[in-house]
């Protein structure tokens, strides 16, 4: 069973414990990692969702992406969130993929209107694998040259929103 999820503020300062369901209901902003994993030659890793997700199931994805739970915050829900964002994001990574690279920290961005609405922390890291998909989060993976993105997002597989902001967001780096 998952744990709570803290609801925040918009600077990102915990407000209440809510569980995921009433946290994806009602769209409660919430913190959440984000990590783009690329293959050493630079193909970016997308990941198809499981069918049973309660939000864009069997669309493709970013790399990995996770909530950050009640469980996780060693002291109160508003300290050392550097250091939680990093292990949570390293759990995820793990526990999706079964890899375990160093993870660079990319940035941190507040919710996107009609994108997400989550606190999140994006992380990098540089795998080529082998991946060991989490059965009941992770259904497939595509490693995609940058060339192939626009194909992805033009094309008629469903895309998560934040998929197609993340591609957005990396391209114009």
């Amino acid at each position: 069973m998952a744990g709570r999820i803290a609801v925040v503020d918009d600077q990102n300062r915990f407000l209440r414990w809510e569980d995921r369901r009433t946290i994806h209901e009602q769209q409660l902003v919430h913190r959440s990692v984000h990590v783009v994993i690329f293959a050493s030659d630079g193909r970016l890793l997308v990941q198809r969702r499981h069918a049973d997700k309660q939000t864009y199931p069997r669309y493709w994805d970013i790399s990995v992406a996770g909530h950050v739970e009640e469980s996780d915050y060693a002291g109160g829900p508003d300290d050392d969130l550097d250091a939680v964002y990093a292990a949570v994001a390293a759990r995820e990574v793990h526990e999706e993929l079964g890899v375990a690279p160093p993870l660079e920290r990319l940035g941190r961005f507040a919710p996107e209107p009609g994108v997400h609405y989550e606190q999140i922390q994006l992380f990098r890291g540089v795998s080529d694998g082998p991946f060991t998909l989490q059965a009941d989060e992770v259904e497939a993976y595509e490693l995609l040259d940058p060339q192939a993105w626009p194909a992805l997002l033009a094309g008629s597989e469903p895309v998560t929103p934040a998929l197609r902001w993340w591609l957005g967001w990396l391209g114009s780096r």
